[in-house]
């Protein structure tokens, strides 16, 4: 029988929240992708300090890798909420915990991000989304993951950051996300 420990930690909605530490029945994931490597070298670092399974998202259509094109393509997407396939196949049920990992485009998660939260069933999961953009904080991407999240019993948190190993490392000491 596998023991379990309880910690707790702030919500998005700012009420405390329980979860599970990790235990062999209740493993974190470590969901992301990334266009220039930026999402993905933050995504590898925090899989090590996590223990988690590492995951990187296959889309349809791919995003363009020149970077002109692909602001066009995210913008045509958010204007005309458009929603691009993800191709994985993830057992969410192995997971309690998902670090959900993406670029902020156009101050906001980019539009694959809602296809994660109508893909995969997330109910009584506890998601903490992190981001990688030098100019925009994690704090204006929280009222659309809220919106994507409402009504589907998913523990969100406000997530962080993870531009910075030190940041990144802080984060998942205050909130026993560290192996």
């Amino acid at each position: 029988m596998a023991l379990i420990s309880i910690f707790t930690f702030s919500s998005m909605n700012g009420s405390t929240v329980k979860a599970a530490s990790k235990t062999s029945s209740n493993k974190v994931l470590v969901v992301y992708y990334s266009n220039s490597g930026t999402t993905e070298a933050a995504a590898k670092r925090i899989q090590k300090q996590t223990g988690g399974d590492l995951v990187k998202l296959k889309l349809s259509p791919n995003y363009p890798s020149d970077y002109n094109k692909l602001t066009k393509v995210a913008k045509r997407q958010i204007d005309k909420n458009i929603h691009p396939k993800i191709l994985n196949k993830i057992k969410m049920n192995k997971y309690k915990t998902v670090l959900l990992g993406f670029p902020t485009w156009y101050q906001r998660p980019p539009m694959f991000i809602n296809t994660f939260f109508n893909k995969y069933n997330l109910k009584n999961k506890t998601v903490v989304p992190f981001t990688t953009s030098m100019s925009s904080p994690m704090k204006v991407n929280r009222p659309y993951l809220k919106k994507m999240a409402r009504g589907k019993k998913i523990n969100l948190q406000s997530g962080f950051r993870a531009n910075s190993a030190k940041k990144t490392t802080k984060y998942l000491k205050n909130n026993n996300l560290m192996k």
